[in-house]
């Protein structure tokens, strides 16, 4: 969106600026990747349509009609939690290498000072964009430990009013759980009695293993339509699976079905995911199951935070999900200089990047948005195995 700047406003609108993601993170490329047209809205809200499967055989009647009606177990329209990261061009200080280093003289071509200003611009929109990717990346990871988006977020920088955020992709009427968590040991009714947690920590220990849990977490989901192809661990998780996978004897390089990799990924992702790697091949109940372990993290507050927790493990297939995403409103310059026009323009995709200058502070800013909402296609997605602790 291009346009005269006034400087008589201190601060106006230039462009938004197109940029592609370029590193890909492994819960949105595999899990819940946005399709597009029809996972981007030209509205804050955006519409959670969830079918609860219909799994339902067509009837044999002689005469007369079944009922075949899909019932809908969740559809709303729901204004997804906001993403909003800014970052500062300041040629004349911290940026000031970065843009004389643009300056210089590339391949037989002296770049202009716009053309240098242009190329650091792009820089900033990357980094902005990495970081809202990075809080996706969180979104995913919790809808995969909760089934469900509950958090609290500011309502401006200047104001730490607390929002809430409750989205929840389950039946919680009459105080309902999760269903989609299967507690160590309890067996796939879940009457069992629980056991130790993988770790050793828990309640008092039982006969179940975590090859048997994962088994367990395989039959409930199966026996709901859901898919169990990817066995998705954390570190830790993987470490306690091996550990009683060697001690049944249940880990043999001569046998096709319990194959360890060397940690490359099989072609089931990108290879620019550097943190997730898939350890093998494993059968759990006749189910053979891709075993991938995700150590992504990023930096939360200042503090290293992976985005899976060191208890994780979840059973779910490929596109068991996709993210949503809302349009983010964006002032328009033109209305500003010809008036007429309409003020507010609505920006449809996954990440909005624009680039805005301060007249009064002399800086260019670059500023990235994103209202994403990371929800499964349908009930019973994935199963998570929850914690005595």
């Amino acid at each position: 969106m291009a346009g005269t700047i006034s400087v008589y406003d201190t601060v106006a609108q230039g462009r938004t600026v197109l940029i592609e993601e370029k590193r890909p993170q492994l819960l949105q490329d595999r899990y819940f990747g946005t399709r597009e047209p029809e996972d981007l809205f030209d509205a804050k809200s955006v519409l959670l349509d969830l079918d609860n499967g219909d799994f339902e055989s067509g009837a044999f009647v002689k005469k007369g009609y079944v009922n075949g009606n899909t019932t809908t177990f969740f559809a709303n329209a729901v204004i997804p939690p906001r993403i909003g990261v800014e970052d500062t061009i300041d040629t004349a200080d911290k940026d000031r290498v970065i843009f004389e280093q643009l300056c210089r003289p590339q391949g037989g071509l002296v770049p202009s000072h716009a053309d240098a200003l242009d190329a650091l611009l792009r820089i900033k929109a990357s980094r902005c964009v990495a970081r809202s990717s990075r809080a996706i990346e969180r979104l995913c990871s919790l809808v995969l430990q909760t089934n469900a988006i509950q958090f609290t977020m500011d309502t401006s920088p200047t104001d730490s009013t607390q929002v809430t955020v409750d989205v929840e992709y389950f039946d919680s009427t009459g105080g309902a759980t999760n269903p989609q968590l299967l507690m160590p040991g309890t067996g796939v009714d879940g009457t069992g009695t629980a056991t130790k947690n993988w770790d050793g920590t828990g309640s008092a220990a039982g006969s179940a293993s975590p090859y048997d849990d994962v088994c367990d977490m395989i039959t409930k989901l199966v026996e709901h339509g859901g898919r169990a192809e990817d066995l998705l661990m954390s570190e830790k998780s993987w470490r306690y699976l091996h550990a009683d996978m060697l001690s049944k004897n249940l880990i043999n390089d001569q046998i096709h079905y319990t194959v360890l990799a060397n940690g490359n990924i099989n072609g089931l992702f990108s290879e620019a995911i550097k943190d997730a790697k898939c350890v093998g091949q494993a059968m759990f109940n006749g189910h053979v199951l891709n075993l991938i372990v995700y150590n992504g993290a990023c930096k939360v507050n200042g503090v290293w935070t992976p985005y899976l927790p060191d208890n994780f493990v979840c059973v779910l297939a490929p596109e068991c999900g996709h993210t949503l995403c809302g349009c983010a409103s964006l002032p328009n310059p033109m209305a500003m200089i010809n008036g007429g026009v309409v003020d507010v323009k609505q920006m449809v995709g996954k990440y909005i990047v624009s680039k805005y200058y301060d007249f009064k502070d002399l800086e260019v800013k670059v500023r990235c948005e994103s209202n994403p909402l990371p929800a499964p296609l349908h009930s019973w997605g994935w199963i998570t195995l929850g914690s005595n602790t």
